[in-house]
């Protein structure tokens, strides 16, 4: 039975500026999609399942010397700060402005490259209509627009009402189907997914 979502998700990876990611990610996308198009996994879930750094070792490496680096000076940045405010060189309001400022750099320069190529796709995903996003924070409460401490929840845009009574099959097709092709490639030893989905799940080796 073909996917209902497959289709319109492959042409808007297509369109993409990553196409080959983008279609990675659509594998990923439909492994953890429900019956109602919710997707069961966080961005930092789904950018675990396609990560290929394993595959170069020495960047990876070299990347990881470079964050640990980085974590020095911001430590030694913010002992800095911490010692003008006990000095009365700078207000309370000053130190907490300074600290989110450093940190959120900080963050920015030390985020997954994989992580924000998910976010990137997604984002193009979302404008094209396939996807759709809320964002819940830590209250319970959703909203429609994104902000700082809220978490992302997609779900996958119905497709024409004459394949909507096709979801629940498409549903358990997509995680049979994906499990399939996962074992079907030689040579890559399955890494098992870190949001609990029972069948596994191996990183992909199409980027």
């Amino acid at each position: 039975m073909q996917n209902p979502f497959l289709d319109r998700l492959q042409a808007a990876a297509q369109q993409s500026t990553r196409p080959r990611f983008a279609s990675a990610l659509i594998l990923v996308l439909l492994a953890h999609a429900k019956t109602d198009g919710k997707i069961d996994a966080s961005r930092a879930e789904l950018a675990a399942a396609v990560d290929r750094s394993h595959a170069y070792p020495a960047r990876h490496q070299a990347r990881a010397e470079r964050l640990g680096q980085k974590q020095q000076d911001l430590d030694l940045y913010l002992a800095t700060l911490e010692g003008k405010h006990a000095k009365g060189d700078m207000s309370y309001g000053e130190l907490k402005q300074a600290r989110e400022r450093a940190i959120d750099s900080f963050l920015k320069e030390v985020r997954s490259p994989t992580l924000a190529n998910v976010s990137r796709v997604i984002n193009e995903f979302i404008r094209a209509g396939m996807l759709s996003a809320r964002y819940i924070d830590a209250q319970g409460e959703f909203y429609d627009t994104p902000a700082k401490g809220r978490i992302a929840e997609y779900r996958l845009t119905p497709p024409p009402s004459a394949q909507l009574s096709r979801l629940p099959d498409a549903a358990s097709q997509n995680k049979s189907s994906i499990r399939k092709s996962f074992a079907q490639k030689p040579g890559n030893d399955a890494q098992q997914a870190p949001f609990g989905w029972s069948g596994g799940i191996k990183q992909l080796d199409l980027l």
